[in-house]
Parts: C-alpha cells; structure tokens; sequence
C-alpha cells in the first residue's frame, strides 16, 4: 500500500506522448508503442512521471496502459486536454528521485501507475480463465 503521509506539492511544467520506435515492437506489429510522461517540478527540481520506462502500449495490442495513465492524469488535474495540463499544482510522492503517485490538491485519491497497472494486468488474466 502507499503511503501518501509523504506526499508534496508539485508544479506539471509538461506532459508528452512518446512513441516508441523499438525494432523488435515494429516488426511485430508494422508500427511503435506508445507513452506517455509528465514533468513535475518541485522547488528548483524536476521530476519525470511515467513515460517509456515504466510502460509503453501497442495499440489495440493487450492492456492499454497508454490510455489509462492518460486518463488518470486529466481526471487527477481535472482537465479536458493533455494542454490544460501545465501550470497545474498538484500533490506528488517522490522516493529516491522516482515520481510514484499523484493526485490532486483537493484529495489524496492518488494515481500510482505501478500499482494500477498491475491492476489491470490480473483483470486482463482473469478474463482468459
């Protein structure tokens, strides 16, 4: 379980989509995986959230983890465009220099994709059995 007593606030100074070009991504499915990260900055530091390091999702190829983290950070920030996005506050947990949760200023609702994720991985195996 997380601990969220940790957690502080954070400025999104941006938020991009990633693709990943990999070889071995492309020529199994004739195109990349997708991603996704925000850049949060603390203080005088800056942080990454995401991105093709923690998940990368080939389009309507098994769970669609590029989807769901998108989704969380607009409903964490309360936007309607990836755009909106910068310039939002937000709480963060950070250890050891990793973003690990999110959430809003008003709640401590947090987004952890690691934890989410896995998640939606058991869902996904659940529905083979």
């Amino acid at each position: 379980m997380l601990d969220t007593s940790n957690a502080i606030v954070a400025e999104i100074v941006d938020f991009e989509i990633h693709r990943n070009n990999d070889g071995d991504v492309w020529t199994v499915v004739g195109s990349g995986a997708l991603s996704a990260s925000m850049e949060i900055k603390v203080n005088e530091d800056y942080y990454v959230f995401g991105g093709p390091s923690l998940f990368s999702s080939i389009p309507n190829e098994g769970s669609d983890f590029f989807g769901h983290f998108v989704l969380r950070c607009m409903e964490i920030t309360g936007v309607k465009t990836t755009r909106e996005m910068e310039g939002e506050m937000i709480k963060a947990i950070i250890n050891n220099g990793k973003v690990y949760a999110i959430s809003s200023l008003s709640n401590d609702n947090f987004f952890s994709p690691t934890e989410e994720f896995e998640l939606i991985e058991k869902g996904d195996d659940a529905d083979d059995e």
